[in-house]
């Protein structure tokens, strides 16, 4: 953090860190967006400027817009041997808190999830707007089942289902966008809590190989994007609420 000197938005901010008041500097692309999220969490509050994008309406594989509070199963958009649809998993000798992971069967279509607004007053999920991401299913554990990043291992940050669904700091780690991916009628999950696009980054699958190749949902620079479509859950299975194994 001590390499990257931020100017803060008010006298406050400076009274509060009992610094001397920093100048912001716009950082290279090429700097790893993970290298600032624990300077980000610290300023957060002192931040004002919004991030601004194009929004557009995310699209279900029927074609419809995603709809607030409504259960979507999560696959990849390529259907093949490396695997099926997102759910949730323990993590080696973990039992709590759970991690979003990947079915090992392409045949899996996985837990599934439903999205809710952050701040946005549109009726349905739209591009480049935060939302909070919470897991359908039945577990042991004293959880929220909203997502949150969760550091790991050096530069990799895992998805747990432990989070808080708010717009204040208190949720910075568990707001996420949804994202055209180019070219093809997909998406990418992004980290990106929209004030500091410095910081944003796509969620891939880290294959744990101390786990058999076990493949968890995460955000690391390592990885490849996992790029993803949205399949809207039938009434039928919505109310059947699967539990962890």
């Amino acid at each position: 953090c001590y390499q990257y000197k931020f100017h803060t938005a008010s006298l406050a901010a400076d009274h509060l860190i009992h610094t001397p008041t920093y100048r912001l500097k716009t950082m290279k692309k090429t700097t790893s967006p993970l290298l600032v999220l624990s300077c980000f969490l610290i300023l957060f509050p002192f931040i004002t400027k919004p991030f601004l994008a194009v929004v557009k309406p995310v699209l279900d594989t029927d074609g419809e817009p995603l709809q607030w509070f409504t259960n979507y199963y999560v696959s990849p958009h390529i259907w093949g041997p490396t695997g099926g649809g997102l759910r949730l998993g323990t993590h080696r000798n973990k039992s709590c808190p759970l991690y979003v992971t990947q079915e090992n069967s392409k045949d899996e279509r996985g837990f599934p999830v439903k999205f809710s607004p952050v701040s946005s007053k549109l009726p349905f999920v739209t591009t480049s707007t935060n939302v909070n991401i919470q897991t359908i299913a039945q577990t042991d554990c004293v959880d929220s089942r909203v997502w949150r990043l969760i550091k790991e291992y050096t530069g990799v940050w895992f998805l747990g289902n432990d989070g808080i669904a708010s717009p204040g700091i208190d949720g910075i780690v568990s707001m996420f966008k949804i994202e055209r991916a180019e070219k093809i009628v997909a998406y990418n999950l992004v980290f990106c809590p929209g004030l500091v696009p410095t910081i944003c980054n796509t969620l891939g699958l880290y294959s744990d190989h101390e786990e058999e190749g076990k493949r968890y949902l995460a955000l690391s620079d390592k990885i490849q994007p996992f790029t993803v479509v949205f399949q809207k859950a039938s009434s039928t299975s919505s109310n059947h609420i699967q539990s962890v194994a």
